[in-house]
């Protein structure tokens, strides 16, 4: 199996156990994606993972962790393919929508 068909099996698997409710089955798979993209360098799938992961720390609850991971997610990115693209938007948007309904003065 190619590094990047690995990849996409270790992120859907992620998601779908996050779709389970199964949180730290879906983080196990989401971080070994991670390390995976990290070792192919690149940061276009680097954010598409940690875009994922931030997803199922925020259904966890883990606000910080999710806001940390958007945000990481939103600069490799824009690394990976300049401002703008379809999966910065997409990133964007969830960063935005957590950001927008946190109560004032969080951090």
């Amino acid at each position: 199996m190619t590094q990047l068909r690995q990849l996409g099996l270790l992120n859907r698997e992620g998601m779908k156990a996050c779709n389970e409710g199964k949180t730290d089955d879906a983080l196990f798979q989401l971080i070994q994606a991670d390390r995976l993209a990290k070792s192919m360098n690149s940061r276009l799938h680097e954010a598409k993972v940690r875009n994922n992961i931030g997803l199922v720390h925020q259904v966890s609850g883990k606000e910080e962790e999710a806001l940390a991971c958007f945000r990481l997610a939103a600069l490799f990115a824009v690394e990976g393919a300049g401002e703008g693209n379809a999966l910065h938007k997409t990133i964007v948007r969830n960063l935005t929508r957590l950001e927008s309904v946190r109560p004032a003065g969080a951090v």
